[in-house]
C-alpha cells in the first residue's frame, strides 16, 4: 500500500537531510595537527648572521623515509607494523620541520662559535652542506622514539670533509597521546643536533686554521 506524506513533512525533510549529512561526516573536523619544537631562536630561523666574522653553514637535504613522508603521524604497534594517526597530523612537510628544527637547534648551539646556520634554499654564500638521512624516526606510544640517522659535512666545493657518521637516539614517550609522541621526537633531534655541532666547530675550526697557514683571511 502506497503511503503519501503532506507536502510540508516532505519539504521539512528536503530542508534537513544536509544538516544531518554534515553531522554524520563532523568527525574530520576534530583533527589535530603538530609541529616539532626546537632548542629556540633569535629571530627568524635561518635568516641571521651574526656577524661579518660568522662562517654560514646550510642544513641539508634533508631526507626522510618513504613511510614517514605523510600528513599522519606514524608510530609504530609492533617490529614490523605501523600505525597511522588519521586524525594526528602535521601541520606540514615532516622533512621540512625536521630541516627547520636542524637550523634553529643549530643556530642556538653554535652562535657562540660564530657559525650561522641556514635552510637548504637559501642563497646565502656558505663554507659548506649538511646532509641528513633518517632511516628510522618513529615511536611506541608510552615507550620509546628512536632515531636512526646519519649526516655528514661536504665543503662548498662538494668535496666530503667529515666521513659520514651514524648515530642512533631512544627517547622515553612519557604518556600514550600523540603530543607525547612529538614531544620525544623533538627531544631526538635535539640530541642530534648536539652530535652535530661538534663535528660542524671541528671542521669549521679546521678549514679557519688552513687558512691562516696559507696567508689567506679566515673565511
Amino acid at each position: 500500500m502506497a503511503c503519501f506524506f503532506p507536502p510540508r513533512i516532505l519539504l521539512l525533510c528536503i530542508l534537513l537531510t544536509p544538516f544531518f549529512l554534515g553531522a554524520c561526516g563532523g568527525s574530520s573536523s576534530g583533527a589535530r595537527f603538530y609541529t616539532l619544537t626546537s632548542l629556540g631562536f633569535p629571530g627568524e630561523a635561518g635568516e641571521a648572521v651574526a656577524d661579518s666574522r660568522s662562517a654560514i653553514v646550510r642544513i641539508g637535504p634533508v631526507e626522510i623515509p618513504d613511510y614517514l613522508d605523510r600528513p599522519q603521524i606514524v608510530t609504530r604497534t609492533a617490529v614490523n607494523e605501523l600505525s597511522l594517526g588519521d586524525f594526528d597530523l602535521w601541520g606540514g612537510s615532516l622533512r621540512t620541520d625536521i630541516e627547520r628544527v636542524f637550523v634553529e637547534n643549530l643556530s642556538v648551539l653554535l652562535a657562540k662559535d660564530h657559525i650561522s646556520v641556514v635552510g637548504w634554499k637559501s642563497r646565502y654564500p656558505t663554507v659548506g652542506s649538511v646532509p641528513v638521512w633518517l632511516d628510522r624516526f618513529d615511536a611506541v606510544p608510552g615507550d620509546t622514539i628512536v632515531l636512526r640517522a646519519r649526516w655528514g659535512i661536504h665543503g662548498k666545493d662538494g668535496k666530503m670533509l667529515e666521513v659520514p657518521r651514524d648515530m642512533m637516539v631512544t627517547k622515553p614517550v612519557k604518556g600514550f597521546g600523540y603530543s607525547h609522541v612529538v614531544a620525544a621526537m623533538s627531544d631526538a633531534l635535539a640530541d642530534l643536533s648536539r652530535n652535530m655541532a661538534v663535528g660542524i666547530k671541528s671542521v669549521v675550526a679546521k678549514q679557519d686554521a688552513d687558512q691562516k697557514n696559507t696567508g689567506n683571511p679566515p673565511r
